[in-house]
């Protein structure tokens, strides 16, 4: 085939007319969204404008009614008070009975008087004024108040002399406990009340009297430090076999006396040294 030749020229002013006519149109269609999204803020902020106006207007007003109702309240509470205000009773007057006329009559005869002995003058007797008991509807809402109070008071008075009658009675309970307890006290402190009464024995048939009692040395082993003591009370002797030094000794010469303390500080040849621990009141 033949080249077909177009003529080239009759299609380029038309793409260039469109071409050039597009941008246009274009930038009206965004100069009119940008003109309505305008508009709408704008009717957006009169809205909201409106809207805050009215809810102002409408706060103020309730406030307002409130205002009133609350006045016209306490003007209703200030006339109740006044209404229901206790009225003291204004005292009677004195009842003065008048004195009762006596008809006069012409006496067809002569009237004789008798006089009374006294010649003073009759004293009428003074009109006492009772005071009017007071109504038991006159009594408000503080007499009750008071009463009440006065029985609370009256109750917890009660308890409190209960609570105290109790506690005395602990308190006595207590001295008494205490009473007991100095005395066992002071007889351990008695008991406890000792003294040391130094000897010297010397083994033989010689006897020593320490305190209460009487000590006899019977045998020394200086070696092993042992020793054997007769202790005599009333005659009757009590024998310490085999103890060693300082070996604390405690026995008792009778049924209800105090125990005795016995110790050996030295063990001699022939000899021993120590001491007797007796109650104070032992002591001889």
């Amino acid at each position: 085939m033949a080249g077909i030749e177009f003529d080239r020229q009759m299609f380029t002013p038309e793409a260039e007319a469109q071409r050039r006519a597009q941008p246009p149109k274009a930038m009206g269609a965004v100069f009119l969204v940008l003109v309505l999204g305008l508009a709408g803020f704008v009717g957006y902020k009169i809205f909201t404008q409106a809207s805050q106006d009215n809810a102002i207007a409408s706060a103020n007003a309730q406030v307002e009614t409130l205002q009133a109702q609350l006045a016209d309240s306490q003007k209703r509470l200030d006339e109740f008070q006044k209404h229901h205000k206790a009225v003291k009773p204004e005292p009677a007057a004195p009842v003065v009975q008048a004195p009762v006329a006596q008809k006069k009559s012409a006496p067809a005869k002569p009237v004789y008087h008798v006089a009374a002995a006294s010649a003073l003058p009759a004293q009428q007797k003074p009109l006492v004024y009772a005071a009017p008991a007071a109504s038991p509807s006159v009594a408000g809402p503080n007499t009750v108040a008071i009463q009440s109070e006065l029985s609370a008071n009256h109750e917890a008075w009660q308890a409190t002399t209960d609570r105290l009658a109790d506690v005395v009675g602990v308190v006595g309970q207590q001295q008494n406990e205490l009473s007991e307890t100095r005395e066992a006290v002071n007889q351990l402190l008695s008991q406890s009340r000792r003294q040391a009464l130094p000897f010297e024995l010397l083994r033989g048939n010689n006897r020593m009297p320490v305190g209460p009692v009487t000590l006899q040395l019977k045998s020394v082993d200086s070696k092993g430090q042992r020793y054997s003591v007769c202790v005599y009370f009333e005659e009757r002797c009590i024998e310490l076999k085999d103890r060693v030094l300082n070996e604390v000794v405690v026995f008792v010469v009778s049924k209800n006396s105090s125990p005795l303390e016995l110790v050996a500080t030295k063990v001699l040849r022939d000899q021993i040294v120590g001491y007797l621990e007796v109650p104070a009141d032992k002591q001889q």
